[in-house]
């Protein structure tokens, strides 16, 4: 977990210090961010969703993520409207209060406490959960408009319909290794990319939204699907990874959306930063409370 953690950190800073160098500005992230969504994010979609098995237990992975997800949105968008942040910072701070970090830090976390069996229920969580309605919910949250179109056209989406087409088709090796090295380019470029916009002084420009974000994301959220569980009694392998993974920092995902869609992108990378940091003291207290 932690080289994983120095690895995130790494990157960021690397991304920062050729920022200031003069090397990259800014304005580079947005190609980086382009490279993602028409690219490596395309291809992980591919890989990953054809691994994934379908059964009864699937369907109680994706209904607790959707649930989850839905319920924060409406309860950040309430707390946005109190503390009346303005139509940018009021979206991003819905996207990052809404969406964890559900693949990058939730599948080391889960294999950490639950071992390969445990990580294909994050993987659902993840790509079914998380990521259907991050392209859907999510990208009407950063566009302001719900535009069926949008939604159709956006690649991730594409990917992931073409992923369910052909998920009983065995693809050419070559594919499979096109596929293999693409999606792992993903994770080192979008913090690369999310490195280029960071700012120390951001993170104290945005701390009060950032904060609240943090706060609704990983901890009030997780808190319920705790309580829930433990009114039903549920303490199965999936269900713990349920928990784990709603208690997860703020996507990445989240902050590219911002910076693609011209939003308060300093409340976004704030939040993602601190989320990662933070994650290392909140989601051991929750998992446990959950296995007691």
């Amino acid at each position: 977990m932690s080289e994983r953690v120095f690895f995130v950190a790494l990157v960021l800073f690397s991304a920062y210090l050729l920022k200031r160098s003069g090397v990259f500005t800014e304005e580079s992230s947005k190609t980086l961010i382009d490279y993602v969504l028409f690219f490596s994010l395309p291809a992980l979609v591919i890989q990953k969703v054809r691994e994934v098995d379908i059964s009864s237990e699937t369907f109680t992975v994706v209904i607790f993520a959707w649930t989850t997800i839905i319920f924060s949105m409406l309860l950040s968008f309430l707390v946005g409207k109190l503390f009346r942040f303005e139509d940018k910072t009021l979206r991003s701070f819905i996207l990052v209060s809404s969406f964890g970090n559900t693949a990058f830090m939730g599948y080391p976390f889960t294999f950490a406490l639950f071992g390969e069996e445990g990580l294909k229920y994050a993987v659902l969580y993840d790509q079914l959960g998380s990521f259907l309605l991050v392209v859907s919910l999510g990208l009407f949250v950063a566009t302001g408009r719900f535009s069926f179109k949008e939604v159709i056209t956006f690649p991730p989406f594409i990917a992931l319909v073409f992923a369910f087409i052909f998920k009983g088709i065995a693809f050419p090796q070559f594919i499979k290794v096109f596929l293999d090295v693409v999606g792992k380019s993903l994770i080192p470029v979008v913090l690369f990319a999310v490195g280029l916009r960071f700012s120390p002084s951001r993170i104290f420009n945005s701390l009060r939204g950032a904060s609240l974000a943090i706060l609704l994301k990983m901890v009030v959220a997780p808190a319920g699907v705790l309580a829930l569980m433990k009114l039903l009694d549920m303490s199965e392998l999936y269900h713990g990874v349920i928990l784990l993974e709603s208690a997860m920092p703020p996507m990445v995902m989240a902050g590219v959306l911002a910076i693609k869609y011209d939003l308060d992108d300093r409340l976004a990378i704030s939040a993602i930063t601190l989320g990662i940091l933070i994650s290392f003291l909140t989601v051991p207290i929750f998992m446990g409370v959950f296995v007691k």
